[in-house]
């Protein structure tokens, strides 16, 4: 399973669409806790810290294994690697619903899912890339940008009418069928071998076979690879904010602006929502030549600004005004990352393990973002502060963005020579 993006002429739509349904499990996964977050502080009487945690945690195993499972990946197929993943998320969500109390046994859980999530998450690109002909490469990006918002969303929604009545086991059960879902649609497509190269090692008879020897016919150069892991930095930093935004919001909503468990939950929504609708759009945006650097560069700006409205977000215009902007940024953001290895590198050269460096960056900022945001509180009493120090961070990757696009277009003069 590699590297078969520009090399399609033709999309492979099962491929593409099972790709990012990987991508959809492991977000919700990664996102049932915010949601039910009020509710298990109630119940459990958890430390902020713990509860951060949570969240955080769920990155460590992400961040310690995307990089060998990509390799792996790539080396060996898919297949052995989705039926571990499965076990482990199926194996973490039961000790979760037999512990709950434990803070410590939460945290051993979500570490055991985070690892099962990771190997969704680096096949997530790599299966809807590879299976992506170049007429339809910029849509499926912005296709694969949808896997947060669409698991973010799913898992509000199961939340909603389960915090409403006080109780979180639901959104747990959810998952555990979410899970048994795609493992027998795994098993469907291993028997139909429908999608080149997730059983096995491509062979020469395989369309994975081309691809694979394009790559290997072009590594990575050491500037190309220095920027792709400047491309894992900038994710880093978004997802900081992402997930410190996301993880603590609902709480947020509950602890300063009175809200109720399931109205900060339908609150929620709203960032969501335009998360999602922007998201696509970034992709047409992409299709239409304006180019990554620039999107991103617009993004963040706006990003900064939803930050900065945070502080006056009591009047309820500009509290709405918060969620939309902040709404629009997140959508066009991940949108414009998920297409710095395919333009840096070519699709055909960006695959599973390349994708798995930028994931790197991801998992740090999921492990980052909450502790940053628990910590500022915990320091200052006040998310406010919280807000602010996450403006500085969004200035910063604006920052990165242009020192990227320099070097993007050092690269480009390079090999126009």
């Amino acid at each position: 399973m590699s590297n078969l993006a520009t090399q399609n002429t033709d999309t492979n739509w099962t491929g593409v669409s099972y790709g990012i349904v990987l991508g959809f499990v492991a977000a919700y996964f990664q996102f049932k806790v915010p949601p039910v977050l009020p509710v298990m502080f109630d119940l459990y009487g958890y430390e902020t810290y713990v509860a951060g945690g949570f969240m955080s945690i769920f990155a460590v195993a992400g961040m310690l294994v995307s990089v060998r499972v990509g390799r792996g990946i790539r080396r060996d197929g898919a297949k052995w690697y989705l039926m571990g993943a499965f076990g482990l998320m199926l194996s973490g969500t039961a000790m979760a619903l037999i512990w709950p109390e434990s803070g410590t046994i939460m945290l051993v859980s979500r570490t055991i899912e985070g690892l099962g999530a990771a190997v969704l998450a680096v096949c997530m690109p790599a299966f809807a890339n590879m299976s992506a002909g170049p007429k339809h490469l910029p849509i499926v990006i912005a296709a694969q940008a949808t896997w947060i918002p669409v698991g973010q969303l799913v898992a509000n929604i199961v939340a909603q009418p389960s915090v409403a009545e006080g109780v979180w086991q639901p959104v747990w059960w959810f998952g555990a069928l979410a899970t048994v879902l795609v493992a027998l649609w795994t098993g469907y497509i291993l028997a139909r071998r429908s999608i080149p190269g997730i059983a096995h090692k491509p062979r020469e008879k395989d369309p994975t076979a081309a691809a694979t020897a394009a790559a290997d016919a072009h590594p990575m150069s050491k500037p190309e690879h220095r920027a792709l892991w400047l491309a894992s930095v900038l994710f880093f930093l978004w997802q900081a904010q992402f997930m410190g935004y996301f993880t603590w919001l609902p709480v947020y909503l509950v602890d300063v602006r009175g809200f109720s468990a399931d109205g900060a939950v339908m609150t929620n929504q709203i960032p969501v929502v335009v998360l999602l609708i922007f998201a696509l759009i970034g992709g047409i945006i992409l299709k239409t030549g304006l180019g990554v650097i620039k999107l991103l560069t617009i993004a963040l700006s706006l990003q900064t600004l939803g930050w900065i409205l945070i502080p006056f977000a009591d009047n309820a215009v500009i509290g709405v005004a918060s969620l939309i902007v902040w709404g629009i940024a997140a959508g066009l953001t991940p949108t414009s990352l998920w297409a710095l290895p395919s333009t840096l590198l070519g699709g055909h050269r960006a695959g599973t393990d390349a994708f798995a460096v930028v994931l790197t960056g991801r998992y740090l900022g999921i492990l980052a973002g909450p502790m940053i945001a628990a910590a500022v509180f915990e320091f200052t009493g006040n998310w406010i502060t919280v807000a602010y120090t996450f403006v500085v961070i969004a200035l910063a990757t604006i920052a990165g963005t242009l020192v990227f696009g320099a070097q993007l277009s050092r690269l480009r003069a390079g090999s126009a020579r």
